[in-house]
């Protein structure tokens, strides 16, 4: 994949991500898991197994929000503190808060998520 159309897809991803579209999220960045290499791919399948499980929680499959959740902090923590250019660590920590209200037999109330970008994206 060409970096710069690689670059505009993960941050099209984010940005859906943001927007609390994670469908479109997913799909933005399965292109790019479906390119990465080794090393990147965990990457990638755990932005996109996070981006699954708030789909879940938003249609309030608790099992689903669950299983999916776990396995995106699974996949995304070696990347911590950062990685490509977000704050790894700020995501992996809100998805484990709403790990442990789901664990707990409840099915919290979504406040969505925000990836940050660890330095300002220009215009």
């Amino acid at each position: 994949l060409d970096p710069v159309v690689a670059d505009r897809t993960f941050a099209d991803g984010v940005s859906h991500f943001n927007g609390v579209r994670y469908w479109h999220a997913h799909e933005s960045w399965e292109t790019l898991w479906r390119a990465a290499d080794d090393d990147e791919r965990p990457f990638y399948q755990g932005l996109i197994q996070v981006a699954a499980g708030l789909l879940h929680l938003q249609r309030r499959n608790r099992r689903g929000a669950l299983t999916k959740l776990e396995e995106g902090i699974a996949k995304l923590s070696p990347y911590k503190p950062a990685h490509r250019g977000i704050f790894v660590n700020e995501l992996v920590a809100r998805a484990e808060g709403i790990v442990v209200d789901l664990r707990s037999g409840h099915i919290p109330y979504l406040i969505p998520p925000v990836i940050r970008y660890t330095e300002l994206k220009g215009p």
